[in-house]
């Protein structure tokens, strides 16, 4: 959606650090230009997306300030001989200070950092754009409300309903936007308050029939409000769309707008169960022309089309299995009843809402969270989730596994032939334990966790089985210095018995197994704990 070019300009004696930041990639949607000068200018610290000082100051920090972009970051390096109060003085005119001489790890990972401020604060810029040009192009009235109810964001037919500019309304409160006169907000006539009230208690979306003063006269609207939460799950504040109905002729016109309007395939049935409406989107996605199905039986049509393999149920919706265009596809049926203004039911609506795509996602976040992106094996944040679930009083049976001078893979082949080694010993561990619970636990660190009893004398052969498959495996690769592995083996029955105390007997053990010349396993004893 956008594409940024940084003009990075570093101020140096040397091109050194010029050549350590051109290694670091580009953040997505932007590329770099690189440009040392030996001495500090003003005109080229104001043509900078980046200025990187590493010279002594020739300028006042506020003047090196003054000249910066508004958006410009502005980075000094520090020398390690500068005294903490020359630190003082500078940092509070710089975005970033850097230690020099400079350590190229360190250097980079600064610069890292800094690339990824920018983008945030570029894609913050692209979201809150995409959110005001979306309410913006709606022509009914949204509004965002704080937990006390002032105004936070408005769109464009807010401002034309009330009369006044976004400047005037947002931080402001019911009383003065809509011009209520006292009494009318002390009886709550035209305040809406109860509505925000019922919303914040239910949790829910809401919808309100609402009566409002407008400077074009009373006017009806048909309020959809929301609660918005923060990352602690309480209510923040409240998000509300009010669609003017004040002109419509009759509640039957309503009824069409609303369902063309709403983005999911719709079919209203009457008390007797005969079908009396349907929107374009259901004519559209089950391939049938409104006026075919207009008062027949709504249970005899699902009978025919759909196939009702329930997933799941809460009273109101389902999912079922249907074959549309030949493929199936998952689709999440709603059911609401419609009463009329005495409360008896006239009739029912169901909402189609095809979630294939989603409940895949779904899924995909979910394995994505749960396991390691390189092997495919469980990650040690799932690791503990599983333990926790499933462990009960079971005896466990933990195999901690460490590859042998694996940093000499990376070092000598590179780390893309250690990431083909990392597969390869998780691809071992499926084949060679396919019953149990594989972790990678970070590096080329593994755990092979057996829930229930097992047998230490089969479990070690099993153990000698595996170090000699993976000799084997990389015996064929060609190479010198491939790695062997080391193990360490704990058990115990005794549920009182932390996972994390389990785990540090594993280590010892393996420990014990790299002491002992590697290549081997080692089997957890007390007297381990005790070296």
């Amino acid at each position: 959606m956008y594409h940024c070019k940084l003009k990075i300009h570093i101020f140096s004696h040397s091109f050194l650090l010029e050549e350590v930041l051109k290694k670091v990639p580009a953040k997505e949607r932007f590329e770099h230009e690189f440009e040392t000068f030996s001495s500090i200018s003003l005109k080229k610290l104001g043509e900078s997306d980046i200025a990187i000082i590493d010279l002594p100051l020739c300028y006042l920090p506020s003047e090196l300030r003054a000249a910066c972009k508004k958006e410009g970051r502005l980075v000094y390096c520090l020398k390690r001989e500068e005294h903490e109060s020359d630190l003082d003085a500078i940092c509070q005119y710089f975005d970033d200070v850097w230690e020099s001489p400079f350590n190229e790890v360190l250097t980079a990972f600064y610069f890292e950092r800094l690339l990824a401020f920018i983008k945030s604060q570029k894609d913050l810029w692209l979201t809150e754009n995409y959110l005001e040009s979306g309410i913006n192009s709606i022509p009914d009235l949204v509004w965002y409300k704080d937990i006390r109810g002032a105004h936070l964001k408005v769109n464009d037919a807010f401002c034309q309903a009330v009369g006044k500019t976004k400047k005037e309304v947002e931080g402001r409160g019911h009383y003065y936007i809509w011009d209520l006169k006292k009494e009318e907000y002390e009886k709550g006539e035209y305040v809406c308050l109860e509505t925000e009230e019922i919303v914040l208690r239910e949790r829910k979306t809401c919808l309100f029939d609402e009566k409002v003063k407008s400077k074009h006269g009373l006017r009806q609207f048909k309020t959809y409000k929301s609660p918005i939460f923060g990352d602690d799950g309480e209510p923040i504040g409240t998000v509300g769309v009010a669609h003017d109905v004040t002109d419509l002729e009759n509640m039957g016109t309503e009824m069409e707008i609303i369902l063309r309007s709403m983005p999911f395939s719709i079919l209203v049935v009457d008390s007797e169960g005969l079908i009396i409406n349907a929107n374009e989107r259901f004519e559209d996605y089950f391939k049938v022309k409104r006026d075919e199905i207009i008062n027949h039986n709504y249970q005899e049509w699902r009978t025919k089309t759909l196939v009702d393999s329930v997933l799941s149920e809460d009273g109101k919706t389902k999912e079922v299995t249907i074959c549309n265009d030949g493929k199936e596809s998952l689709l999440e049926i709603r059911e609401e009843p419609i009463y009329d203004i005495f409360y008896n039911l006239v009739g029912r609506i169901y909402i189609y809402r095809d979630v294939t795509a989603e409940r895949a996602l779904e899924e995909q976040i979910l394995y994505n969270s749960n396991t390691d992106f390189l092997t495919g094996l469980y990650n040690r944040r799932y690791f503990y989730e599983y333990v926790n679930q499933y462990r009960n009083n079971q005896p466990v049976s933990l195999i901690y596994l460490d590859l042998d001078h694996f940093k000499g893979i990376n070092d000598s082949f590179g780390h893309q032939t250690g990431d083909e080694v990392l597969i390869a010993t998780a691809e071992l561990l499926k084949i060679c334990f396919p019953e149990a619970f594989l972790t990678r636990l970070g590096g080329d660190e593994f755990l092979i966790m057996i829930l229930g009893k097992c047998d230490l004398r089969q479990l070690s052969q099993r153990v000698e089985d595996l170090l000699n498959e993976i000799d084997n495996k990389f015996l064929q690769a060609e190479k010198t210095n491939l790695p062997t592995a080391s193990v360490g083996i704990a058990q115990t029955d005794d549920p009182h018995l932390s996972i994390d105390q389990l785990m540090r007997q594993s280590d010892l053990a393996l420990y014990q197994a790299k002491e002992s010349g590697r290549n081997q396993y080692q089997i957890y004893t007390p007297e381990m704990m005790e070296k």
